[in-house]
């Protein structure tokens, strides 16, 4: 018999990074109250866009989150697009503001440690290829609709990120 696996909810209170406090007050009001929950396979959450340090929010502008998974060693292939849903739907699900939040799934798909998105420059030395399509992404908003594959999408477009929340490690 196959062992199924089942990948519980964490519900706790996410302690944002001091840098969120210090320099995004409102951004990191917006997100205490929002009820930001992740996944347990989420490691990191990065804020990119208009409310993170790039700056400009609209009054109606969404909230840009990195979802940044590390994912299963023994994950099977069918079982990677299910797995990123649930790690979506837990966040979406539990959000509470009307302020609508833009969810990206991130993985690793080369041997980096995706430390580009904490980056606040962009430095071109920092990816072997040019920070183009380096890595895993499942996304089901803004037009897409699953695991996204050849998008075209740069990473030093992103920059600057914002790490608000890291996963301790005990």
């Amino acid at each position: 018999m196959r062992e199924e696996r089942s990948y519980a909810v964490m519900s706790q209170s996410l302690n944002f990074s001091p840098a969120l406090v210090q320099y995004l007050p409102e951004t990191c009001t917006l997100l205490q109250s929002a009820n930001l929950v992740v996944h347990p396979t989420v490691v990191r959450v990065v804020l990119h866009g208009s409310r993170g340090l790039g700056g400009g929010a609209r009054p109606d502008s969404d909230i840009d989150l990195s979802l940044i998974v590390d994912l299963p060693v023994n994950l099977e292939a069918t079982q990677l697009e299910p797995l990123l849903h649930v790690v979506f739907q837990t966040t979406f699900n539990a959000w509470q503001s009307e302020i609508e939040p833009d969810l990206a799934v991130i993985f690793k798909t080369r041997a980096c440690a995706l430390d580009c998105f904490t980056q606040t420059n962009w430095q071109d030395d920092m990816c072997s290829i040019g920070g183009y399509d380096c890595f895993g992404l499942y996304k089901v908003q803004k037009g897409f609709s699953g695991l996204v594959t050849h998008a075209g999408i740069e990473i030093r477009r992103m920059v600057p990120c914002l790490e608000i929340w890291r996963r301790a490690i005990c």
